[in-house]
């Protein structure tokens, strides 16, 4: 009967690989979504940790200097290589998630403007209060994200993660903060670039309707202008459509290579 021998090196560099994985889900848009059961993730987190570290352990990828040091340094030594892997997977998925924080900000600016400030609804996905443009623009996304196969970008940035950075080997840098802050930046931009199509529109209707009050000062505009700024915002979401879909292939193709980026790939 064979025997299946595991060193304690493997042992460790399991347990630094499953926390790697669990942060990158926890953190990353689709796998992290709530509505998915913590316990879902944490089994998902512990398959995709085998998955990738049986041909690192074929290799032996898994008996590097870095694990090896972990048995000396004791309980605080494993500690901290477990930190260091947990904020290395929370760089990856936020850097990822971004991209969504982005598209709800858009959804956000629309919303405002076509005048659904006072109708926000809890997001259980955020757990916020965000417009019903803002949920639209979300979840039209985060379709457009699963059939570009965005979700495979993921799962191949955690399979890059351990070929370039080996569990254990990983150390937190200046230049990580500066690419996270930088990504960080462009939120602003990406949600005006996404929601100015529609944003114009509703800016020609409300000069419009300046107008026509000007013109016809017994007409009342507060009745008339709220179902007006609906309709034409709504035809504008529906008009600027491909340009949406455009603007969200070229956002996800630069999440990808903003993840990338982190683990050097």
């Amino acid at each position: 009967m064979a025997t299946i021998s595991i060193s304690s090196n493997e042992i460790i560099a399991f347990l630094l690989v499953f926390f790697r994985v669990g942060a990158i889900l926890s953190t990353a848009p689709l796998f992290g979504n709530r509505s998915i059961p913590a316990r879902v993730r944490v089994l998902l987190s512990f398959t995709l940790a085998i998955v990738v570290v049986m041909p690192l352990r074929a290799s032996g990828g898994l008996a590097g200097e870095a694990i090896g040091s972990l048995q000396y340094q004791g309980v605080a030594g494993l500690f901290l290589a477990i930190l260091r892997e947990v904020i290395l997977g929370v760089a990856i998925g936020f850097t990822a998630s971004l991209a969504f924080s982005g598209i709800q900000l858009a959804g956000e600016f629309v919303g405002y403007e076509m005048g659904f400030a006072m109708m926000k609804m809890l997001d259980p996905t955020t757990r916020v209060n965000v417009t019903v443009t803002s949920q639209l623009y979300v979840a039209t996304a985060m379709l457009i994200f699963v059939l570009v196969r965005g979700h495979h970008y993921i799962l191949m940035c955690i399979a890059e993660s351990l070929t370039k950075m080996p569990p254990g080997e990983w150390e937190p840098s200046a230049s990580l903060v500066g690419h996270v802050s930088s990504v960080f930046s462009g939120i602003f931009s990406t949600g005006l670039r996404i929601a100015i199509p529609v944003m114009g529109a509703l800016f020609l209707a409300k000069m419009s309707l300046a107008i026509v009050a000007r013109t016809m000062p017994q007409m009342n505009v507060f009745i008339v202008g709220f179902p007006v700024q609906i309709a034409v915002g709504l035809m504008a979401m529906a008009i600027s459509l491909p340009f949406f879909v455009k603007v969200l292939c070229a956002l996800f193709s630069s999440m990808r290579e903003n993840i990338f980026a982190i683990v050097g790939g």
